[in-house]
């Protein structure tokens, strides 16, 4: 009689069990190296957003000086177009109109006393004659 045996059995091979472990360690590494490459990339992302905010900031505050420097210098350019008043303008007409006879008379429309001593510095120098105009 010929007896039949089983060539296949249900339990895997230690070959089998063997290469099946060394995939799981390897996937296991991969998935590990991916990990650890999120991780840095995250991180390179986290620091560049952050610089790039810093550099906004930046641009913000160059921009306010640059405007408050434009409105400081704006300002002078502005007001040096503004007219002369007309009660100013009339004040400079009577003052002219007042000194303009002694002016052609003596060449100097101020008071000037002649026989006024000199004035003398703390060194005992002559430096001019004090003027009364008051009068």
């Amino acid at each position: 009689m010929v007896a039949i045996t089983a060539t296949n059995s249900a339990t895997p091979s230690i070959q089998a069990v063997a290469f099946g472990r060394a995939r799981l360690e390897q996937a296991q590494r991969v998935a590990e190296q991916a990990e650890t490459t999120a991780k840095d990339l995250r991180a390179q992302a986290d620091s560049a957003e952050q610089q790039a905010q810093q550099s906004q900031e930046n641009v913000r505050k160059i921009n306010a000086n640059i405007q408050r420097e434009e409105a400081t210098y704006a300002r002078p350019r502005e007001s040096t177009m503004i007219e002369v008043p007309v009660k100013v303008q009339k004040l400079i007409e009577q003052m002219y109109n007042a000194t303009s006879d002694r002016r052609t008379q003596s060449g100097n429309p101020l008071k000037t006393n002649v026989s006024a001593p000199p004035v003398l510095n703390s060194q005992g120098h002559r430096t001019g004659r004090i003027v009364n105009v008051s009068s």
